[in-house]
Order: structure tokens, then sequence, then C-alpha cells
């Protein structure tokens, strides 16, 4: 099918409920730390403006399967010791 067919249906928006969060919301001021249940324009406490806002989900996370390639024999990616030829450092 064209992309000229598509992009309309692709673009068209949601209804509104699908806006709204389905979980609980947390405003918190950034300076203070203050919670709020409505987001306030300024912190009533501490008068900072920036105000960020969580949005929680209502569905339980999916989890994942574990990993199978980690067997929990983790290594040090870190410089190998053997190669220093007995130096400790610059002089």
């Amino acid at each position: 099918m064209p992309l000229h067919k598509l992009l309309p249906e692709f673009l068209q928006r949601e209804d509104e409920t699908a806006n709204e969060p389905d979980g609980p919301v947390l405003h918190e001021c950034r300076h203070c730390g203050s919670k709020f249940d409505e987001a306030p324009t300024t912190c009533p406490v501490c008068g900072a403006s920036e105000i960020a806002t969580y949005e929680f989900s209502s569905e339980p996370a999916e989890s994942e399967p574990p990993d199978d390639s980690s067997n929990g024999n983790e290594t040090d990616a870190g410089p190998d010791e053997a190669d220093t030829g007995g130096n400790s450092g610059p002089d």
C-alpha cells in the first residue's frame, strides 16, 4: 500500500481519554522536594517554578525473563594489571 494512503491513519489522533494518565500522578518541586496532588505554577513552599510531574502506570510491569548470557560469573572489565611491568605510576 502506498505511503500517502497509510500516513493519514498513522497521524490520526487518538481519543482524548488516551492522554489522561492511567495511574497516580505526583507533582514535586525540584528545588525543595515538596509534593503536591495538583500541579502549581510555583512552589508554595519555596517559590521555585520548576515543578516535576511523575506519572505512574497502574498496569503491572511486564517482567523480562532473565538473560541467559549472564551466568553469574562477571569479570572485571578494567585494565589488565599484569601488563604494568612493575611500575606503580608516573615518576
